[in-house]
C-alpha cells in the first residue's frame, strides 16, 4: 500500500518564517507530488532548489515561500 503525499507552502519574510499550510492533500503518487510542487515553484520567475533542505522555493512580490511534499501518515 502507497502512502498518499501532502504539499505545504510556508512564507519567509526576512527572520521571521511562518508556520506551513497545506496547499494539497492525498496524492497517490510521489512522482505527481514532486511535479507538482517543481511546477507550482517554476511558475514564479524567480525560483530555485535548497539542497540544504531538499525544499523548492519561490518568490512572489517581495515574499519568499518555501513548498515541499511530505508523506500522510495515516
Amino acid at each position: 500500500m502507497t502512502m498518499p503525499h501532502s504539499i505545504f507552502i510556508r512564507e519567509r519574510k526576512g527572520d521571521t518564517v511562518r508556520p506551513p499550510e497545506l496547499v494539497a492533500y492525498d496524492i497517490d503518487s510521489v512522482t505527481l507530488a514532486n511535479r507538482l510542487v517543481r511546477r507550482i515553484a517554476k511558475s514564479c520567475s524567480v525560483n530555485g532548489f535548497d539542497c540544504a533542505t531538499g525544499r523548492r522555493w519561490f518568490r512572489f512580490k517581495n515574499t519568499v515561500f518555501d513548498i515541499y511534499r511530505l508523506k500522510t501518515d495515516l
